[in-house]
């Protein structure tokens, strides 16, 4: 990934976007800081913040007209932040303890006319920067404008204390009661940059050189020569625009002795747009804190009106998403981060592991006001480690061989309806609902086969989102072209898809191959007469996938109105609907993620759920919470069929793994009627303990693992044997991980193996000549 690709995906995150009252301010102030501070009553430290920006807070926090606040957020619920109060209460209830910290002098000198706001800030930034300054004004009395405003508002010893404080940093007053055009002529000889600041009184004869200042700059028509602080009056100002003049005067001698443009990129110097977005839904009502002294804050009252501070940021999608949340970043953060992964540390465990726990399920640019897409840059990253041979191989390996033993003979499958030659539709029913509710696919063909006329097909195989979702662009390619071959081969059906993932990858990869969904079809065709809603209000589920599949979620809803199933949607459902923790192979990569990210799903709502999507129905089943799969309702008999007796009605765990196998290699042989012939190792009866299957399941080692290792040792004798309890141990490498068996063999049965102990890693153990 190239840097210019980083910063166009950065670009579209807006967290790190100033705050509306930070935009707006002149200066800049961090005023979200200084304000969670003042309500952790951080009194102190939300001055050091406050300095940061501010130059001579003793003056200008208590007489900042405030130009933050008209954009204030709070101001859409109730009333706004009264930032101006706060400020002035800060610097009136703590001393500052800033250290003004000098830069090295650069042996530059610079002269300063009048003694206003904008050229004592001036002074103030010239001085830090290490530059001397010298500060001509016309008498006794300083200040400029700032003379003329009420003690009450700026007491002559807040104003000495900030002028103290120029003096302290090394700046020079000179009095000049006679200083005009030619003191100014003689000035230029002496120093290397010159402003003069309107905002005093004694300046008026630099008024016509004034009007010839260029807007951002502020540089005039004379060489190093720099003007600002015009005002219309010497009563009605602002001081805090007043002191950007002078801040941004000194930015311009900066690249003015750097050789440097003056005006290039200075567009966000004062205020300027923010596309910060913060959300107000669920903000209550709370007014203005009163004040006991009509001017002025006390400390205490203060501390109460920065407690109505939102703290405005966005962090939308970290709110709803429990991936970014578990990394706790946003998407910027994270992108930096992956994107340092993949072009520093090229390949850190921990960074991977975090790309590749991503579900890929949009909901982050669902709701990003932007749309960043989290999945699809996590996505670009994964492709870049294939291409580069950075990807573990472990970190898909179950995944991908679940794909291939889809596609292999025992589990595929395409055919056409029992004694018909051609097929007008063919149902595709997904690996997953093959694998975890083969009973529910054999009623659902039955009742389309029922329902439609000119011969309803059946394919039974993997659409390759695996593949996608591991950025093997080489296996989804075999995975589509698989699926294309026999809908060619049953005459180019019409193509009747029982999962949202499905659909959403055909018609990206293999556009020309017509596809509908099973629920728009049967809200077409009629739903069985067996259909009968549960009992209880269900809360609906949408997978991830059907988010942009709007036709697919209305044909849901259609089915639920018909069956007078009550149901309610959760708040983040349908459009911002949440993933359930499979999605993007997030449950090989990241388990214990999955599982949280399934868990959180189920608690933000009290009713028990119903899913459309099989996958979703035993993702979410995890949790306590009963998960009913809409084929419950329409086929209330499957249950039976599915269930040992005595179990909750309508409740179900999905299978585990081994079983998922099984089911879609017996649905295979039910519905093709041809029994499958067991390979050599498929032969041998394996019992685990207890202990060994919920090890195995929790590895996810499979049962068909297990017999290959077994079946192996006993035909070459390649195993060790412990002398003390007479149990076997052998290995064997398949795929990327090396399995371990600790067995023994049960002689009263023939062919039959107790399994004590299983386990795999994934380390090349080189033998030695």
């Amino acid at each position: 990934m190239e840097q210019h690709e980083l910063r166009a995906w950065e670009n579209k995150c807006i967290q790190e976007e100033p705050p509306y009252c930070q935009a707006a301010c002149p200066l800049h102030v961090d005023v979200r800081s200084m304000a969670r501070l003042m309500a952790e009553n951080r009194l102190a430290e939300a001055r050091k913040v406050l300095e940061r920006t501010m130059p001579l807070s003793e003056i200008f926090a208590r007489i900042c007209d405030h130009p933050c606040q008209a954009p204030c957020r709070r101001g859409d619920v109730d009333e706004v932040i009264r930032i101006g109060a706060l400020e002035r209460a800060l610097v009136e209830a703590v001393p500052s303890t800033s250290r003004q910290l000098l830069l090295p002098s650069k042996g530059r000198r610079v002269m300063l006319f009048g003694s206003g706001p904008s050229s004592l800030v001036a002074a103030h930034d010239l001085r830090r920067k290490g530059i001397e300054v010298t500060l001509k004004h016309g008498g006794a009395i300083l200040g400029g404008v700032l003379c003329n405003l009420p003690e009450t508002l700026l007491s002559v010893q807040a104003l000495e204390a900030g002028l103290e404080m120029l003096r302290s940093l090394g700046v020079v007053f000179e009095a000049d009661p006679d200083m005009g055009l030619d003191t100014l002529e003689a000035a230029v000889l002496q120093v290397d940059a010159i402003y003069v600041g309107l905002d005093d009184p004694w300046t008026t004869w630099a008024r016509e050189l004034a009007q010839t200042a260029d807007p951002v700059s502020l540089a005039t028509s004379r060489d190093r020569i720099f003007a600002g602080g015009i005002v219309q009056n010497f009563i009605d100002y602002s001081p805090i625009f007043l002191a950007l003049a002078g801040r941004k005067a000194v930015l311009s001698m900066e690249r003015l002795f750097q050789g440097a443009s003056l005006t290039a990129g200075r567009e966000k110097e004062g205020p300027h747009p923010t596309r910060l977005f913060t959300s107000i839904d669920g903000i209550e009502s709370s007014a203005a804190e009163p004040m006991a002294d009509p001017a002025r804050y006390s400390g205490e009252e203060a501390v109460h009106e920065a407690r109505r501070c939102l703290l405005c940021e966005c962090m939308e999608c970290v709110k709803a998403c429990v991936f970014m949340e578990h990394y706790k970043g946003y998407p910027k953060k994270l992108a930096r981060e992956i994107y340092n992964n993949l072009s520093v540390v090229q390949g850190m465990r921990q960074a991977n592991r975090m790309i590749l726990s991503c579900s890929n399920c949009g909901l982050c640019a669902a709701i990003c006001p932007h749309d960043f897409h989290m999945g699809e840059f996590c996505m670009t990253a994964r492709k870049e480690m294939v291409h580069t041979n950075k990807m573990p191989g472990s970190a898909h390996d179950f995944a991908l061989r679940e794909q291939a033993a889809a596609l292999s003979d025992e589990e595929f499958l395409v055919s056409h309806e029992p004694e018909k030659t051609s097929s007008t539709y063919c149902f595709f029913p997904g690996c997953q609902l093959a694998g975890s509710s083969p009973e529910h696919v054999r009623f659902v063909l039955d009742h389309l086969r029922d329902s439609l006329s000119g011969g309803v097909g059946v394919l039974l195989t993997c659409c390759g989102a695996p593949a996608q979702w591991a950025a093997r662009r080489d296996l989804l390619n075999g995975a589509v072209d698989r699926i294309r071959q026999a809908w060619e081969e049953l005459g180019r059906p019409k193509m009747i898809l029982g999962c949202t993932t499905c659909r959403r990858v055909l018609s990206k990869t293999a556009p020309e191959i017509p596809t509908r969904s099973l629920w728009e079809t049967l809200v077409e065709q009629g739903l069985p007469g067996t259909a009968k809603p549960a009992s209880s209000p269900l809360a609906l589920h949408d997978p991830c996938t059907s988010r942009d599949q709007n036709d697919v979620r209305a044909a849901v809803r259609t089915i639920l109105h018909a069956l007078e199933q009550p149901f309610v949607e959760p708040r983040l459902g349908g459009e911002l609907t949440e993933c359930c923790g499979f999605g993007g192979l997030m449950d090989a990569a990241n388990p214990a993620l999955a599982e949280k990210v399934a868990r959180t799903r189920t608690e933000r709502t009290p009713e028990h759920f119903l899913a459309y999507c099989a996958m979703c129905r035993d993702s979410l089943s995890r949790s306590a919470k009963p998960v009913f799969h809409l084929l419950d309702l329409l086929f209330p008999d499957s249950l039976d069929a599915a269930q040992p007796a005595g179990a909750t009605p309508m409740i179900r765990k999905g299978p585990n793994l081994p079983d998922r196998r099984q089911n879609r290699a017996r649905l295979k042989e039910r519905l093709s009627g041809t029994p499958l012939q067991p390979k050599a190792h498929q032969k041998l009866f394996l019992l685990l303990e207890p202990d060994a299957r919920t090890v195995v399941d929790h590895r996810r080692i499979l049962d068909d693992d297990l017999h290959r290792v077994v079946h192996a040792a006993e035909t070459d004798k390649r195993r060790f044997t412990d002398p003390k309890t007479g149990r076997l141990l052998a290995s064997r490498r398949i795929g990327h991980a090396t399995f371990w068996v600790e067995y023994e063999p049960l002689d009263e049965l023939p062919d039959t193996y107790r399994v004590h102990r299983a386990w795999m890693h994934r380390m090349v153990v080189k033998e030695e000549s």
